[in-house]
């Protein structure tokens, strides 16, 4: 089970990194687009475009590392008043909603990605860009995230300290 964890740590890892390279990338198509645009009085109709999925890969690739180092958005102001029993229990429930929520829409991506693949979707825009593409991250994202969900989920039950 250890090596699936490591396996599941090392893909998160790799898509960080692939949300690092997405950010040098729409840093560097965005300026390409100003100079192209402002001195070269020729915008490009590609970098709108990518740069639109390069947002959708930083994001959806840098959120499973968020989920797996809790850096997630939660609002603990009620289990901080709350009996540690009381809040121990309210983290689970919480964290239980996370998985469930993340797992059901990532199911529904994962669909949802296998239909515009086998139909050929692509974008709607300038640049045609299969929407698979986008669409595999988000669910790749999601389904990752309800598997950290449901390792804290584990952890709380191993070390109620969590």
């Amino acid at each position: 089970m250890r090596w699936l964890l490591r396996l599941h740590d090392g893909l998160t890892n790799a898509s960080f990194w692939g949300a690092t390279v997405a950010v040098a990338y729409l840093t560097l198509v965005t300026a390409w687009e100003v100079f192209g645009r402002y001195a070269l009085q020729a915008p490009s109709d590609w970098a709108p475009d990518t740069a639109a999925v390069s947002f959708a890969m930083i994001t959806f690739l840098a959120a499973p590392m968020l989920t797996r180092n809790t850096g997630h958005a939660r609002m603990t102001f009620i289990a901080e008043k709350a009996s540690p029993e009381t809040a121990l229990w309210l983290n689970r429930f919480v964290l239980f909603l996370g998985m469930a929520a993340c797992g059901l829409c990532a199911w529904y991506g994962i669909a949802e990605t296998a239909r515009q693949v086998t139909r050929g979707v692509k974008m709607i825009a300038v640049t045609p860009i299969p929407k698979w593409v986008v669409t595999g991250v988000i669910a790749y994202s999601l389904m990752s995230m309800a598997l950290y969900f449901l390792r804290h989920l584990a952890a709380t039950f191993r070390s109620p300290a969590r």
